[in-house]
């Protein structure tokens, strides 16, 4: 009897915390809702998209013979088709995602900076920036895989200690 009674206690003691760290997830939620809701509606899917496959479509052009205008326009038809609704989808359940990461005031900041002016504009230059180091990422990559892939091979075929 003494055993249920602590068992009791205990579950009564956890409840009101576990009430308290929902409500308190429903706010992170609904605050990044809000900024979610605020970057779809600036979004450019499109340009996203063509941020994946023009990387490819340059190096193809680089290693092998240069595609036609219909075929880059056929590559960018095919991105668009299979993965804007599937990459959109992947966008909004970023909410969720963030109201477990994030705290109340690091999502409360994220949103207030979105919504200022400058925020805004600044966030709208991030893919920009991203799509200007893609070069010189892939470049890196490609400077050092020939280097890497043997020591990748000679770790994974390696007998296991």
């Amino acid at each position: 009897m003494q055993f249920f009674t602590g068992v009791m206690l205990a579950l009564c003691l956890a409840l009101p915390a576990n009430a308290d760290g929902a409500s308190d997830r429903a706010t992170r939620l609904a605050i990044a809702q809000d900024y979610v809701e605020a970057t779809m509606q600036d979004m450019d899917i499109q340009d996203f998209i063509r941020q994946l496959w023009q990387p490819m479509v340059q190096q193809m052009e680089a290693t092998r013979q240069p595609l036609s205008p219909d075929q880059v326009n056929q590559i960018e038809q095919l991105f668009s088709d299979e993965l804007t609704a599937p990459l959109m989808a992947v966008m909004r359940k970023q909410d969720a995602i963030m109201a477990d990461l994030m705290t109340l005031e690091e999502l409360t900041a994220l949103r207030d900076f979105y919504m200022s002016v400058n925020g805004r504009a600044v966030m709208e230059k991030m893919p920009q920036l991203a799509q200007i180091q893609q070069p010189m990422i892939s470049a890196v990559l490609q400077e050092k895989m020939p280097v890497m892939m043997p020591k990748i091979e000679a770790i994974t075929t390696a007998p296991k200690q």
